[in-house]
């Protein structure tokens, strides 16, 4: 079977392009498209950059490098979505792929998926992240845009990477077809490794329970509502609790100075972004995760924590807690108020959890069991085009 993975860019260490791209959909993509690129042949169109031809792993980059002319007087933004609509037009052409999997949003996306419905090439679409209709969350007004777009496609095949993302995006278009929408949960290929660090010496941990909160720092991950549930805590439990947040910094230092103006500098500690051998010393000292985020698919920082036997603190309405709900796994705010994390927090201080049960659990969320499940997804939405 021959695969044409379509995505704005992806996350790899090696490649100079993508070595700064931490995002979840950046790893995960890459991941997803490499392990199936071990049984089947894996194409990848990479829609941010002109790339010439290359070989990551498994996954054969495809060439976005022609010369495209386009005639009239248009914007750059314009002139670059023809080109690679034209470039995307060129690739189904000369691959002649079996089916086509876009995991990213937007004209592009869209634009190509038009391309595939007149060549009446069957495609698939990964949601990685729904904001939906009814969430209102600061900067995402084009993503619910495009997803009112998106999903209005005719017959438009889904996969969602948590159970509770695809019921949410039924809810919110009900002429969706159940059975055009399945749900492969995400995995990862993360090794836990106990790395030795001087981070306990350095924020003077001896005695204190450590949360890490992982990802980029950014609205819809909403960290600011942690400084403010932490805030009413009990000042006895606050000094036996740190939080680190680890992540690029998309809101102008807006959380530092939360954190500041609260007094809590020595509690809530802001490392930036770190790459996967520095973020492996953090959760080798942690005792779990929190995230507070508005909406998130099914988060690769929760399993990586996972994978290191450290407990889940979210919300109990989060996209992804269908696909985390083991009491003995997760912790949940059953309200999505400040009041609601801060018991939340207080629970999981108090509770005494199993690293060990928490491991074998994570051990479910594996590449090979993800790409095995996209293959045969492939196939049955192949099989069900040709009938």
């Amino acid at each position: 079977m021959k695969i044409l993975s379509m995505v704005r860019s992806i996350h790899d260490e090696k490649t100079q392009q993508f070595c700064t791209n931490y995002t979840g959909v950046g790893m995960v993509t890459r991941n997803i498209c490499d392990y199936i690129g071990s049984s089947h042949s894996s194409y990848l169109f990479v829609g941010k950059y002109r790339l010439p031809q290359m070989q990551i792993g498994n996954i054969h980059i495809v060439d976005t490098t022609a010369e495209i002319p386009i005639d009239g007087y248009i914007d750059e933004n314009e002139k670059n979505l023809q080109i690679m609509t034209r470039i995307f037009e060129q690739t189904l052409d000369n691959l002649q792929p079996d089916i086509v999997n876009f995991h990213s949003i937007g004209d592009l996306t869209r634009r190509c998926m038009d391309v595939c419905l007149e060549k009446r090439i069957p495609f698939v679409y990964t949601s990685h992240l729904y904001i939906g209709q009814q969430r209102k969350i600061k900067r995402y007004d084009r993503t619910v845009q495009w997803e009112s777009d998106l999903f209005k496609v005719p017959g438009l095949n889904i996969i969602a990477v948590s159970t509770g993302m695809r019921k949410l995006i039924l809810k919110d278009f009900p002429e969706i077809k159940e059975e055009n929408i399945c749900v492969i949960k995400n995995g990862t290929d993360f090794k836990a490794e106990l790395i030795e660090s001087c981070i306990v010496k350095k924020y003077s941990l001896e005695n204190k329970k450590v949360l890490l909160c992982v990802g980029t720092l950014s609205e819809r991950k909403n960290q600011k509502q942690l400084v403010r549930a932490f805030s009413l805590l009990d000042k006895n439990l606050q000094e036996k609790i740190r939080i680190f947040f680890c992540g690029n910094d998309l809101m102008n230092g807006e959380l530092q100075k939360a954190i500041d103006d609260a007094g809590l500098h020595d509690k809530l500690i802001y490392t930036g972004a770190l790459d996967s051998n520095e973020i492996k010393k953090y959760y080798s000292i942690a005792n779990g995760l929190v995230m507070s985020s508005l909406a998130e698919g099914l988060s690769i920082a929760a399993l990586e924590a996972i994978s290191y036997g450290l407990p889940v603190v979210m919300s109990a309405d989060l996209e992804c807690a269908d696909d985390l709900n083991d009491e003995k796994v997760g912790c949940f705010a059953e309200e999505r108020t400040d009041a609601g994390f801060a018991g939340a927090i207080a629970k999981w201080y108090s509770k005494k959890w199993d690293r060990e049960y928490i491991i074998q659990y994570s051990r479910q969320f594996t590449m090979e069991r993800v790409a095995a499940d996209y293959i045969a997804c492939y196939e049955h939405i192949i099989k069900r085009t040709k009938h």
